[in-house]
């Protein structure tokens, strides 16, 4: 979850699909956790079900495959594009420079 106060819980994508890489292959299948994303708007997701992803900037995108009864006429419902960001501590020195500059133009706005 993206929660204020909790990046030093959070892993970013990018840790995260290597972790779930790692442990595969060293436990029985049915003892095997797998590593997950609670993507606002769109639930839980194992997290290779990403559609795209950012690793500089941090984002990655991600898609529904289902539609709740307020979307049931929202043709676009399945193929909207919500976002999840990492922690900006884990990401490159490129992308933690792209959220402060982000960040004071925000401010100065």
């Amino acid at each position: 979850d993206m929660i204020p106060n909790s990046e030093h819980w959070r892993l970013s994508i990018s840790e995260g699909m290597q972790l779930q890489h790692d442990i595969m292959g060293y436990l029985p299948g049915f003892a095997t956790p797998r590593v997950t994303v609670d993507v606002p708007y769109v639930g839980k997701r194992w997290i290779h079900q990403l559609a795209d992803y950012d690793k500089v900037k941090g984002i990655s995108y991600w898609t529904k495959g289902y539609r709740t009864g307020i979307e049931a006429d929202d043709a676009d419902a399945l193929t909207r594009r919500y976002e999840y960001l990492d922690p900006v501590y884990t990401l490159p020195r490129e992308g933690q420079e792209y959220w402060r500059k982000f960040q004071q133009a925000a401010v100065a706005a």
